[in-house]
């Protein structure tokens, strides 16, 4: 069911990315809903995508921006399951079957932003063992709240 991805799965990736955008899902694989994007990361090595895969279409996504230089010992990263799914412990899941092969490939801190407001999010990272770090204070105006939302910063040495 989990796997880490590769260019093969780039369609069922794409489709996964482009549902979300059609969500207004506020998270980053929004940017990924071209295939020239997409297909760019995929063959990136600073990037690490792990997949669920059921019934031929991805139902969950992780992915892991690693450092380079002197920043290769960490990575940002992040997670969406499609809706339909979530609730079934598929980011925790998958969160931490990307963590272990981040921590064999030599990553040793792994770190996220998650805004204030996504308290589902939150309960996951913090269940993955993530520490909130930090925040960026008033970071946006969201209108739909009608408020200002922090982002958060947590991070879980591997």
């Amino acid at each position: 069911m989990y796997k880490k991805a590769n260019l093969d799965d780039l369609d069922m990736i794409l489709v996964f990315c482009q549902e979300l955008n059609e969500q207004n899902a506020k998270m980053s694989f929004v940017s990924l809903a071209s295939r020239e994007k997409l297909q760019e990361q995929l063959e990136d090595e600073i990037y690490h995508f792990y997949i669920a895969v059921l019934d031929d279409q991805v139902v969950a996504m992780f992915r892991a921006k690693r450092g380079i230089g002197n920043k290769v010992h960490a990575c940002y990263v992040a997670c969406a399951v499609k809706k339909e799914y979530r609730k079934q412990n598929l980011a925790t899941d998958i969160t931490n079957y990307g963590l272990a092969d981040l921590k064999s490939l030599g990553v040793l801190i792994a770190r996220t932003y998650i805004y204030s407001w996504n308290k589902a999010s939150i309960a996951t990272i913090k269940k993955c063992g993530f520490e909130e770090g930090g925040r960026v204070l008033m970071h946006q105006y969201e209108p739909d709240l009608g408020e200002f939302i922090d982002d958060l910063l947590f991070h879980r040495v591997l």
